[in-house]
């Protein structure tokens, strides 16, 4: 018995492993975002400022746990989600329901910018940030309520409508390069945010000054 559940054991650790190795960039997506609202949460705690804990009457402590756990919820809905589709089973559901896709693409521009008005986004590079965090948030949404529409609409029509063959080319372009634009965008979001985080830690930490390279 203590041999099965040790078995049992490795074989949910490796499966864990090998989820985090097929979707690296979702992983890191949500690993960014999540240590981005730890480490905030840390610097503005000590350097005084206004946090999410002190608006809601919660001790520091507390964030730090409801945190990582909101961040680990979101990343298994998410691999759910995206394990259920395969690159070409998306885009064969993507080819078979161009309305859904149509609608949802255009309510998603057109939405955006009334849900990113109506939030609190901080300034500077952190409101950039929160801004990646609200599109990438928003767009998965849109992906769950175009799963749905999808299953609702197969439960319905079983035969393949024809295909739309600009439709068709608009999509093939859009798996070429959306990937390549998205990690483009995450690194250099990571890149900027790293350097502002060791620049922040120094001046509201450590009162570092910068006098030293003044002489130079």
């Amino acid at each position: 018995m203590k041999n099965n559940s040790t078995n049992d054991k490795q074989k949910e650790r490796i499966s864990f492993l090998q989820k985090i190795q097929k979707y690296q960039v979702l992983t890191f997506t949500l690993l960014f975002l999540f240590l981005y609202r730890f480490v905030s949460a840390l610097i503005f705690y000590f350097i005084g400022k206004e946090t999410v804990a002190d608006r809601y009457g919660l001790s520091i402590g507390i964030i730090l746990i409801i945190i990582p756990v909101v961040y680990f919820l979101q990343w298994l809905i998410a691999i759910w989600a995206v394990s259920k589709y395969t690159q070409e089973r998306l885009k064969e559901d993507m080819n078979r329901h161009p309305i859904a896709v149509i609608i949802l693409f255009i309510s998603y521009f057109v939405d955006l910018p009334y849900r990113l008005s109506g939030l609190e986004l901080a300034s500077g590079f952190f409101k950039i940030i929160n801004i990646f965090e609200v599109c990438v948030y928003y767009a998965f949404t849109s992906f769950l309520w175009w799963m749905l529409i999808c299953w609702i609409s197969k439960k319905i029509w079983k035969k393949t409508k024809r295909e739309w063959s600009w439709y068709k080319k608009i999509i093939d372009k859009i798996f070429i390069f959306l990937p390549s634009i998205y990690k483009f965008v995450l690194g250099l979001v990571v890149a900027i945010f790293i350097f502002l985080s060791i620049i922040t830690l120094l001046v509201g930490v450590f009162h570092y000054s910068g006098a030293d390279l003044q002489k130079f």
